[in-house]
């Protein structure tokens, strides 16, 4: 287990709201409700600091992080809504050219 004191190595520090903000606008997603997502892989066996005090264990590790699009009756203090934290790009409307598009002292 980490300790609590300040790790003065440490770059950066996000919250799992800010990896799935990150990730929404990774993916250039600009709609829906979204939770971030773990696979865990499990393995058994035995485990302690030495061959006399080895016990039946459990070793969990996270291999990888991803997006889930969740339903709005699922949400929770987790979920990011994609249209607040990466609305889609407003369209341009186009510019009429002057002279019906003709360049300027020509007939």
């Amino acid at each position: 287990m980490q300790s609590t004191e300040k790790n003065l190595d440490l770059i950066a520090e996000f919250s799992l709201v800010k990896i799935t903000e990150i990730l929404i606008k990774n993916q250039e997603l600009h709609e829906g409700l979204y939770n971030l997502s773990f696979k865990l892989e499990i393995a058994v066996g035995s485990i302690g600091p030495s061959p006399e005090l080895k016990y039946p264990g459990i070793m969990m590790g996270i291999s990888s992080i991803g997006l889930l699009k969740i339903e709005k009756e699922k949400t929770n203090i987790h979920t990011v809504d994609a249209a607040i934290v990466n609305p889609a790009p407003k369209k341009r409307a186009r510019k009429k050219k002057a002279n019906g598009g003709r360049a300027a002292g020509t007939s």
